[in-house]
């Protein structure tokens, strides 16, 4: 197999025709089919289902789909280094946060790489933690921040620092009007709270919690929205459980109220990955160094509340 088999079986699988794959290569269709029969007929199995509809990958196909995109990345950075050798770090890093530290990271980083690594052109991508896990493992992400202890299959994982969930309700609530900084979590639940789904990392601290204290939780409702989350609480239907970090705002303006929860352990790890089948750039490593210093910088300095630094 060579690089443009594998070029065109990336493009086709991730626009699901044959005929866009040709318009956005600028090839015709029947030189992507050639190429893609090739590969085929030399690992001897089907790749793509095609449909009245598009194609589809098959199981194989998605194998091939992650071996791809891998090696075509470590193309481009082998291309990257030989070029740039004795250059500053430059060229494309592509950075996956999760939506509840999506503002107050990826702000930083933005500012600091703009300062500190002017040639790296950061592209920021937002989304779920566990969607983020399977993007750095394909080599769709070359850096993620997750919300996990242990690396997963795959990946390299550097734990950077736990970060406390609180309770948080309207300033309208039976807790708020009496001044209250902390409650128990059996006092929490004695109120209507949502949450999001299970799999969902604050979702899973909460569970662990009420294991540890033998209690049942039972949210109101399932939510996988921190807008939503927030807005069940300013407009005091339910309390949630959250980190400081993503209601700053709303606290101070007086539209939420956030009380610390006295349990054993109520916080979450989150840790920096890479993938540990891909190799690294220089540009890629320049950002990593930059995001734990970032990381480090936001706690120390008391912009990122509620979260404690690893040892």
């Amino acid at each position: 197999m060579d690089m443009r088999q594998l070029k065109y079986f990336l493009k086709v699988a991730d626009l699901g025709s044959i005929s866009k794959a040709s318009d956005h290569l600028h090839v015709s269709q029947s030189a992507i089919s050639a190429q893609i029969a090739g590969l085929e007929q030399e690992l001897g199995s089907r790749l793509l289902l095609r449909r009245a509809t598009g194609v589809e990958l098959t199981d194989p196909g998605r194998l091939l789909y992650r071996h791809a995109r891998l090696i075509l990345r470590q193309v481009e950075i082998a291309q990257d280094d030989v070029a740039r050798a004795s250059e500053e770090p430059s060229g494309t890093v592509t950075l996956g946060l999760p939506s509840a530290i999506a503002e107050i990271v990826g702000m930083a980083m933005i500012r600091a790489c703009r300062e500190k690594l002017p040639a790296v052109r950061l592209q920021i991508i937002e989304g779920l933690s566990v969607l983020l896990g399977e993007f750095t493992l394909s080599g769709r992400l070359d850096i993620s921040i997750l919300f996990v202890e242990h690396a997963p299959r795959g990946l390299e994982t550097v734990p950077v620092l736990d970060e406390e969930l609180f309770y948080v309700c309207s300033p309208r609530s039976s807790f708020a009007m009496e001044g209250k900084k902390n409650v128990t979590l059996s006092e929490a639940l004695e109120t209507p709270v949502v949450a999001p789904a299970i799999g969902n990392s604050m979702r899973a601290v909460v569970e662990a919690a009420c294991a540890v204290e033998g209690l049942q939780f039972k949210p109101a409702a399932e939510i996988d929205s921190l807008a939503l989350l927030r807005a069940c609480a300013m407009q005091d239907i339910a309390a949630t459980f959250l980190p400081s970090s993503v209601v700053v705002k709303e606290e101070a303006a007086g539209e939420l109220y956030v009380l610390k929860v006295r349990s054993q352990n109520f916080t979450r790890p989150i840790s920096i990955c890479t993938s540990a089948m891909s190799a690294t750039s220089s540009a890629s490593e320049a950002v990593f160094q930059l995001l734990r210093n970032i990381t480090t910088d936001l706690v120390r300095s008391g912009v990122w509340q509620g979260a404690k630094l690893r040892n």
